[in-house]
């Protein structure tokens, strides 16, 4: 089952695939696999000059077998991707203890002069929730952990992450100006309610993101898939 595609000619900070690939495609099983009901991902790459100019397209998308729930199903959207900066997480490795010290100092100013709707580093600040390619991954679930290649050892890069919900009561911040009412906070900010917050109608183990690891030194090398 397919779940996104993406264009380097869309997203220029898109890593690139074997042989220079700039089409990348994400697939995903729609059966748990296994005593632990694990999911099966599948990263495909593509030349995108050679798809455009196919002899033969699939004219019908596969049929969707009979699902367990409503978020099995992706529903279909166009992505309108949008260049921000991010920052690592602020927890243990990603950053120097003294560094993370001075953001946990400047969090609690926030608190006292603002309330508990002050803003903060890790979730205001750091990494915006929902569909995203580069950047730094989230480690809200697991804590930080290293990824290395299990060809070569070389430490991964982060290709994409994959969430449920582009939006939540915990990153006011990120919410689209369009998509938010100025006067209020959190998930009673976000206007349209579920169908604006989780427009993929998708989830990822409890609610985690996905995170596609891809190994920098050979890109044909196989990607990791972490849930943090």
């Amino acid at each position: 089952m397919g779940l996104a595609q993406f264009f380097r000619r869309d997203i220029p900070g898109l890593a690139c695939g074997p042989g220079g690939a700039d089409l990348v495609q994400l697939f995903r099983c729609p059966f748990t696999h296994g005593p632990y009901l694990e999911r099966q991902y599948r990263l495909r790459w593509r030349q995108a000059e050679q798809t455009e100019h196919a002899e033969r397209f699939v004219t019908a998308p596969p049929e969707v077998p009979l699902l367990r729930a409503e978020h099995e199903l992706p529903e279909p959207c166009v992505l309108h991707p949008e260049e921000v900066d991010t920052y690592p997480w602020a927890e243990d490795d990603p950053l120097p203890a003294s560094l993370i010290a001075r953001i946990d100092a400047w969090d609690d100013a926030q608190v006292a002069e603002h309330g508990p709707d002050a803003p903060i580093y890790q979730y205001d600040l750091s990494i915006p929730p929902g569909w995203r390619v580069g950047g730094y991954p989230s480690w809200a679930s697991t804590g930080p952990m290293a990824v290395d290649c299990a060809s070569c050892a070389t430490p991964m890069r982060l290709l994409l992450t994959a969430e449920g919900y582009e939006m939540d009561a915990g990153s006011h911040s990120w919410v689209p100006v369009e998509d938010r009412d100025p006067t209020l906070r959190g998930k009673a900010s976000i206007r349209g309610g579920q169908s604006v917050a989780q427009p993929t109608r998708l989830r990822f183990g409890r609610d985690r993101d996905l995170h596609v690891f891809t190994c920098p030194a050979d890109p044909g090398h196989s990607p990791q898939w972490v849930l943090s």
